[in-house]
């Protein structure tokens, strides 16, 4: 068992994975994935075809509207893989960076488990040092919520539209309960494994009836912004949840964590050539390269090193400010930091990708108007005639 967070990002991921207790094949249909993981109470399930290998997840599957009909070389996407002896940083890093929650674990041409966020967080467990690390300067918010009364119909259709696996309940502002991508899946459809011959099998509501109010669960895990990450592992590990909830005293919600933000402590020992870039508040729809998005602040800093070649680190936070129909008004935040102090630059309009490369502008703007302090010196005001 580790004990300190560096002895943990060090170790091999060997005895953290779990065994896949099935392997599917491309032309598996989606309902034989779907008993499995009803069965199991995972979210993921291992693909293997050929040279290649990936997943199938709880959250693919919402999309599904036949499964017994339909085979999982529709579904499933290649994610690569790592092997027993790769460490947790890397394993984080992947993680993050390829924007999924899990990865296949092959040794020898054979899938002999997952990783997932989930294992990382049930480790940190064990590291009492995070006690340290404060949830407010993680969460993510806005957060998308529907009231009690809302349709399930409209729960799966936001999971779908904004590539989420959670959404908070809330009745006159409150946090109530919160539906998954797993209730609806397993609420509205029967896996073949539950079935015997002649039945229907995989067959879905045509409407997913009801309101989440019935199907919710009522007991969320929910935090105070003056929790720590050690709290939140530890609550997401004991309760078996994927999400928490950052609230107020009045049950107000501030933010949501889930496993991939509570990976940043782990992240904060990265070691690498590249300067370390966390884009913070995506979801799956909103870059399809996170890596050329990094890369763009990269080269930003770059140009401006005769400036600031003390910068060794930049964070980017992204909110939804406001939202019209299907359309977001998007905040984005950026700060470059150095050991003399932080430059800062903001952007926001309706389409993303441009108001990063807006944000790319501002910043680098902001670093050309800086320069680095003198170790054991004062900066200097110029005086104005």
């Amino acid at each position: 068992m580790v004990t300190s967070l560096r002895e943990l990002v060090l170790s091999e991921i060997r005895d953290i994975a779990h065994s896949p207790i099935s392997v599917f094949s491309p032309e598996d249909f989606a309902s034989q994935v779907l008993g499995v993981l009803k069965e199991t109470d995972r979210y993921e399930a291992a693909v293997s075809s050929g040279g290649s290998v990936g997943l199938i997840t709880v959250r693919d599957l919402l999309d599904v509207d036949q499964p017994a009909q339909r085979r999982v070389d529709k579904v499933w996407r290649a994610t690569g893989s790592v092997s027993p002896s790769t460490s947790v940083i890397e394993v984080a890093e992947l993680l993050v960076r390829n924007n999924v929650r899990a990865l296949p674990v092959v040794e020898r041409g054979e899938v002999t488990g997952i990783i997932s966020q989930e294992d990382l967080i049930r480790v940190m467990c064990d590291v009492n040092e995070l006690s340290g690390y404060g949830v407010k300067e993680l969460l993510r918010s806005p957060v998308w919520s529907l009231d009690i009364d809302e349709r399930n119909a409209t729960a799966r259709r936001l999971m779908l539209e904004r590539g989420i696996s959670h959404i908070p309940v809330v009745e006159y502002g409150r946090l109530v309960g919160e539906v998954t991508a797993e209730t609806i899946v397993h609420a509205f459809i029967t896996p073949s494994s539950k079935t015997t011959t002649g039945d229907r099998v995989g067959e879905r509501g045509s409407r997913f009836p009801g309101q989440v109010m019935g199907v919710m669960d009522i007991h969320p895990v929910t935090l105070r912004p003056d929790s720590t990450v050690l709290d939140a592992v530890r609550g997401l590990r004991d309760r078996g949840k994927g999400a928490c909830y950052i609230t107020d005293e009045g049950g107000r919600m501030l933010g949501i964590l889930t496993p991939r933000e509570l990976l940043a402590p782990i992240l904060r020992f990265r070691v690498q050539e590249e300067m370390p870039v966390y884009i913070m508040g995506l979801s799956d729809e909103d870059f399809f390269e996170r890596a050329v998005a990094e890369e763009k602040v990269r080269r930003v800093v770059r140009r401006g090193r005769k400036f600031r070649p003390d910068i060794n680190e930049v964070s980017i936070r992204i909110k939804v400010s406001q939202t019209q129909g299907l359309r977001n008004r998007y905040e984005l935040t950026a700060r470059a930091l150095s050991p003399s102090g932080q430059v800062n630059a903001k952007a926001e309009g309706w389409d993303l990708l441009e108001v990063f490369d807006e944000l790319c502008t501002t910043l680098e703007k902001a670093i050309r108007r800086t320069k680095a302090e003198t170790p054991g010196g004062t900066r200097r005001r110029r005086s104005r005639r």
